[in-house]
């Protein structure tokens, strides 16, 4: 039954928490292997005129649950539809401001008063990120990203 404070009744069955103990083991292995991911993308897009690498900080870790470019120069929705083509999924996981939604709106933050937020809703993608990437597929995506750049680049 959902309860009366969040609407969600989201318990773990017996079932699920003992696959989730497993894998619980795992975490760490699994958090390398998806910073290798990202190892590869930063080499493979550093530098690059149209493309920006998120940034990550020396003091820090991090594990990433996506992995989001920031795109220059290039129409990122187009870009979407151009690498899909080639059976690339991506993704733009927050392509509206929150200021800019129905249940946030405020007269406080009209359209232009959050210009970097506004600016990376517009333009950044996320490409595709998991522990089981092959170098194969990792070269793959690299190599069609790089070349929608060259093509299409303003």
């Amino acid at each position: 039954f959902p309860s009366h404070d969040s609407g969600v009744n989201s318990r773990l069955d017996t079932i699920q928490a003992a696959i989730l103990n497993v894998k619980l083991k795992y975490l760490d292995a699994y958090a390398q292997a998806r910073n290798k991911v990202a190892d590869f993308y930063d080499v493979a897009f550093a530098n690059h005129p149209n493309l920006l690498p998120p940034v990550r900080v020396k003091n820090s870790t991090h594990v990433f649950h996506q992995y989001t470019l920031q795109t220059c120069g290039i129409d990122r929705d187009h870009m979407r539809k151009w690498l899909a083509e080639k059976n690339i999924p991506s993704m733009v996981y927050y392509p509206i401001p929150l200021h800019w939604q129905k249940a946030y709106a405020s007269a406080d933050f009209p359209k232009g008063s959050l210009p970097v937020t506004e600016q990376l809703c517009a333009c950044v993608i996320s490409l595709p990120i998991s522990t089981e990437m092959s170098p194969d597929q990792l070269e793959y995506i690299v190599q069609h990203v790089k070349d929608y750049c060259k093509e299409f680049a303003k």
